[in-house]
């Protein structure tokens, strides 16, 4: 570029302010001037017109004006005709084709992976806790709060724009932040038996328990594989529905079962049989009870089932499991032998 097609030559002799130059134009020149300098790519440069109609138009505008104060002034011609080619190659530079080629991210080490993963979902999903934007399960379980349950575009948008090899690590990351709440029993089975990155990666589950499937739903719970923390909120609800051993003796013996005790209630044996975990809740869904028996059983629940789901995952050894029951194939071969 000549020293006449320079944006700061055209500054010295006030010819923006002589020819009445946008400001949208003049900062085109402004980042023309800034591309030759080496300081802006042409991709950069293109950006600033093609995102902005009002530039792409200004540019138009300006070879107009210049053109008619040729006509006006003929002695304005080599300042003209330097603005004329400095907007068409700005033109120019706009019109190219960008290159395709995205950010290698998966070249990126693992850690800086996560930490990218970790500052979009903070920015996206800004609550510790994440409860269904859909309440997928057909239940008539009763609801003790209000539901603030919504989902914005970048919710749901956030996970497909990843990709597949991307939101394998999304799901690790976002099921390993975020703690999980359901509102009932019923929704949490639904959940878990339909989301695969649900069972594999969630950490942390909060549910309501309530509702006529109590008892599948805590049974599911062991094929969280990755499950490090229950909360339990219990509730009025939670004392409806019996076990099957505690509706038959209410049958037969109504008097001495006219007191719902929590050693009745419906997925107690189930949630029992859950181990391995590191941390267990217990909290009433309504804080402000004040009856003392309701304290005195929360307390007492949660001290049982912070003993007992603790407790290491029990591994039975196969071979030892099937030497026990009877003899081996290989001992009914030797002793084949021996007889034959």
């Amino acid at each position: 570029m000549s020293d006449g097609k320079s944006y700061f030559v055209l500054k010295a002799k006030a010819i923006p302010m002589r020819y009445g130059l946008s400001k949208n134009i003049q900062t085109l020149l402004q980042g023309l001037d800034s591309y030759h300098s080496g300081s802006v790519d042409d991709s950069e440069l293109g950006r600033l017109v093609r995102l902005s109609p009002r530039r792409r138009a200004a540019v138009a505008n300006t070879i107009a004006k210049c053109a008619n104060i040729l006509r006006k002034e003929p002695s304005e011609v080599k300042t003209c005709v330097d603005i004329i080619e400095m907007c068409t190659e700005i033109l120019d530079i706009a019109d190219r084709q960008t290159s395709t080629e995205s950010f290698p991210f998966m070249k990126l080490p693992l850690e800086i992976r996560e930490r990218t993963m970790d500052l979009m979902i903070d920015n996206t999903f800004r609550s510790p806790t994440v409860v269904p934007a859909t309440r997928a399960a057909a239940c008539r379980c009763p609801k003790y709060d209000r539901d603030h349950v919504f989902q914005t575009s970048q919710m749901k948008a956030l996970p497909n724009l990843l990709g597949q090899a991307l939101g394998e690590e999304f799901y690790r990351t976002f099921f390993r932040k975020k703690k999980f709440r359901f509102r009932c029993a019923c929704e949490l089975l639904v959940h878990l038996n339909n989301n695969s990155h649900l069972r594999e990666h969630v950490r942390h589950i909060v549910v309501h328990w309530c509702g006529p499937r109590a008892a599948e739903a805590f049974k599911a719970i062991p094929k969280c594989l990755r499950l490090e923390a229950l909360s339990i909120n219990l509730s009025k609800s939670t004392l409806m529905h019996l076990n099957e051993r505690a509706e038959m003796m209410r049958t037969y013996f109504p008097i001495a079962y006219r007191n719902v005790r929590m050693s009745d209630v419906l997925g107690i044996d189930e949630l029992l049989d859950i181990r391995g975990l590191r941390d267990v809740h217990v909290f009433h869904i309504q804080p402000k009870s004040n009856s003392h028996g309701v304290e005195m059983d929360r307390a007492c629940l949660w001290e049982m089932l912070t003993h007992k789901l603790t407790l290491p995952p029990e591994r039975h050894d196969c071979e030892e499991e099937r030497i026990s029951i009877g003899p081996s194939e290989t001992d009914l071969m030797g002793l084949t032998n021996i007889i034959d």
